[in-house]
């Protein structure tokens, strides 16, 4: 038997070679092409591996190659047609065989890039005039590289954090020191979102969690978070585009909308929550665009808004009925959950409405569990995408937020014995476009992170 240091190239009819029956690696016609491609450009530069008359790599290259000779071509490296270049590894076992055929694939898909590498790699070669169509890419992530929005990107080097604020993943860590350090410093700007939520009819997200991991939510509030309110509207709203929010409640989205210089117009049901939402103006520079709210019901905010053309959309609707927050029968939290699922449906499409097109809507959401946090989940998660999809935008971001533990740890352990329920410690962000990306993106513009926030006068 073949040893591992007898290699060798050895050419083969490329008829003689077994294609491995369970291969699950697949190539579309537009992926063969692309090899035909790089074969007319390269050659056949890589041998296939075989164990005896077994192919165990090169498929689509045998594909592309077979089309090409049907066809009448010749491949460089390939001296007689038909035959190709191949390395016999029967020295592997039959199991070491079809894990190899699974490692030769996934293994080259878990590399990565260094993007700001790879654009000057292909700058490069465009600017000698090499067909880039042969390398794989395809014409969309050759414009992203090449021409990406904005200006060019700066040849100093920053860290994610330097740039963005947060780094932008799908994981964004509230628990992170850097991001409790700038919540409290929001916070002392005098923030009391709180304010206008009578304890117990009203329950934050975060008591909303607390009822949700079993137990009692406390009589007291905590405000929707003001760094994730900066974030949204630093990454996925124009600097200076109007914000609409349909759950207005608690002053923080447009206090923090405002002071970053974006206007502001929200919709609140209760009149006495607008009114501690106004008394919290004069956090507001004199320069600054002053926040807007509205008393009414968001279910016509359409009807009652026809002016506005919003640039983002961004809110954190009620849960469902988990917590009640008045005893007006148009609060959606008095509803039982079908009928809340048609009112918050038709929130979210006559809010669709006033925003502009190729914009970004956000809404912060997580999910609940049926009789009042001690059922299964309700899926609202999933209902709250359905609505914007038939709304007519398209999800194009989902993050998790990792929110403060709080006293989850002490109650966790007798929770989860006597239900099997999981504490919950994140909610969902989701970023949904309204026509084309790439003008939303446009419209955006950079991310900048000056630091309007805190002018040198409040200091």
């Amino acid at each position: 038997m073949k040893s591992a240091d007898q290699l060798a190239i050895r050419y083969r009819a490329a008829s003689d070679l077994v294609r491995y029956e369970r291969n699950a690696r697949t190539h579309s016609a537009a992926q063969i092409e692309q090899i035909k491609a790089s074969l007319r450009q390269f050659g056949w530069t890589n041998p296939a591996l075989t164990a005896g008359d077994e192919l165990l790599a090169g498929h689509g290259r045998l594909e592309a190659a077979t089309q090409m000779w049907a066809a009448g071509e010749t491949i460089q490296h390939c001296p007689t047609p038909g035959h190709v270049p191949t390395v016999d590894l029967s020295h592997l076992s039959p199991d070491q065989r079809r894990a190899y055929i699974l490692a030769d694939n996934k293994l080259a898909e878990n590399a990565g890039w260094d993007v700001d590498l790879l654009a000057a790699e292909l700058l490069d070669l465009r600017e000698a005039e090499f067909d880039l169509t042969v390398i794989g890419f395809m014409p969309d992530e050759l414009g992203e590289l090449l021409d990406p929005p904005g200006p060019a990107p700066s040849t100093a080097r920053r860290s994610l954090a330097e740039q963005f604020m947060v780094p932008p993943f799908s994981t964004l860590n509230a628990r992170d020191a850097a991001w409790q350090e700038r919540k409290q410093s929001l916070l002392a700007l005098g923030i009391q979102s709180e304010l206008g939520r009578d304890a117990p009819a009203y329950a934050s997200a975060s008591d909303h969690q607390k009822a949700d991991q079993g137990a009692a939510p406390q009589h007291r509030t905590s405000i929707f978070d003001p760094v994730l309110c900066e974030l949204a509207y630093r990454w996925f709203c124009p600097a200076d585009g109007l914000v609409l929010d349909p759950f207005a409640g608690g002053s923080v989205r447009g206090i923090v909308a405002a002071r970053l210089g974006r206007p502001y117009v929200g919709m609140e049901l209760r009149p006495e929550q607008v009114e501690a939402n106004r008394g919290q103006l004069h956090l507001v520079q004199t320069h600054d665009p002053a926040p807007v709210w509205h008393v009414g019901d968001s279910r016509q905010i359409a009807r009652r808004l026809p002016d506005v053309q919003a640039d983002f959309l961004f809110s954190c609707p009620p849960y469902a009925d988990l917590e009640r927050y008045s005893d007006d029968l148009a609060d959606l939290s008095t509803m039982d959950y079908p009928t809340f699922l048609a009112a918050y449906r038709e929130v979210i499409a006559g809010a669709v409405s006033l925003l502009k097109p190729d914009r970004f809507a956000c809404f912060v959401v997580g999910d609940v569990r049926e009789k009042r946090g001690t059922g299964p989940y309700r899926n609202f998660v999933a209902d709250t995408i359905q609505a914007f999809l038939d709304a007519g935008m398209r999800l194009y971001n989902e993050a998790i937020l990792l929110t403060a533990l709080g006293s989850a740890p002490i109650r966790a352990g007798k929770q989860f014995a006597a239900s099997r329920k999981l504490g919950k410690t994140h909610q969902n962000v989701l970023v949904f476009v309204k026509g084309d990306w790439k003008r939303a993106v446009a419209a955006c513009g950079d991310v900048l992170l000056a630091d309007d926030l805190f002018p040198e006068s409040d200091e």
